[in-house]
């Protein structure tokens, strides 16, 4: 009986799910963040490693030479990723690589057509249309990622760099984002060039995962009716919409949402919009393990593992 692995590799985690043969899920593990991309050693490191953990979890005696594993990548769809896997010793029977985007779309609606927005640390939207996946945004930190987590903690450090120059008066917002940093917003003995040297120390080499960190202060605010953290996801909002009209995503495809700040973009979005945007429920892994199945259905893996049979 095959068993199949299902692994969900993104920047700040990686997940595996293991699988029986008709897709139940036995067991998860979990490891950091894996970006096949940026840096494929360490990824892939970080990938054996929640498969690992997965099979200790599920206390059965597995031997990995038979595993099928499908993996949703964080980058896994670039020809770099790609020609990195082929040169890459796999110790899994096979071993099927994609992107997080097209894991997420087979899972969010069985392997059929769907829109899927991922508002987490970053963001992107894909389109997935008689098997084949469009992505827009998902550019990364520097470049895009607009409504991400990472995008909204960026924008609420200018806010606050802004209001140390008297641009923005907003007390409520300001102090909030200082608690959360741990600084003291213009509170006695502490004058502005000493919060903004902070501030800039702060995050002179932090990674998006750390901008994200001050989202949840943001959405929290949002929630008891600030005026700058409301324009702030409002701005989220708009992107969101605006890549929907523009190519058309709204028309006939059911729309899904996940990440961290799915829930918050949700019902705003939906508003805007008039019509329904469902939440994900299964994990991006289930998505990882239909392509895993897809790949070993397809005539070229067949063909390849006959030829291995016979050998």
């Amino acid at each position: 009986m095959p068993y199949f692995i299902g692994v969900d590799a993104g920047g700040t985690h990686c997940r595996a799910s293991l699988y029986d043969h008709i897709g139940n899920t036995i067991s998860i593990g979990n490891a950091g963040g894996a970006n096949v991309f940026s840096d494929f050693v360490s990824a892939m490191q970080q990938i054996n490693l929640a498969i690992d953990l997965a099979i200790i979890n599920s206390m059965l005696s597995l031997d990995k030479k038979l595993l099928i594993v499908g993996a949703g990548c964080a980058g896994g769809q670039t020809q770099q990723a790609q020609q990195n896997l082929e040169q890459w010793n796999s110790p899994y029977r096979h071993f099927f690589m994609t992107s997080d985007l097209h894991a997420s779309c087979l899972a969010a609606n069985s392997g059929r057509d769907c829109v899927i927005m991922i508002t987490g640390t970053g963001s992107s939207i894909a389109h997935y249309h008689n098997g084949h996946v469009t992505q827009y945004g998902g550019h990364g930190f520097i470049h895009g990622d607009e409504a991400s987590g990472a995008w909204l903690g960026l924008n609420a450090i200018q806010l606050w760099l802004k209001s140390a120059d008297n641009l923005l008066q907003d007390q409520q917002f300001c102090s909030a984002i200082s608690k959360a940093l741990d600084l003291n917003y213009k509170s006695k003995g502490v004058d502005n060039n000493t919060s903004v040297d902070c501030i800039l120390s702060h995050f002179k080499s932090k990674l998006a995962s750390d901008y994200a960190q001050l989202a949840p202060v943001i959405i929290r605010l949002q929630q008891i009716g600030n005026a700058t953290a409301s324009a702030l996801v409002s701005q989220g909002v708009d992107y969101l919409y605006s890549i929907l009209l523009s190519n058309s995503l709204h028309c006939g495809s059911e729309l899904f949402m996940t990440g961290g700040l799915a829930k918050s973009y949700q019902a705003l979005l939906e508003k805007k919009l008039g019509q329904e945007i469902q939440l994900m429920q299964r994990p991006a892994q289930d998505g990882a393990m239909l392509f895993a199945k897809a790949k070993m259905n397809s005539p070229e893996i067949v063909k390849l593992i006959n030829r291995m049979d016979k050998n």
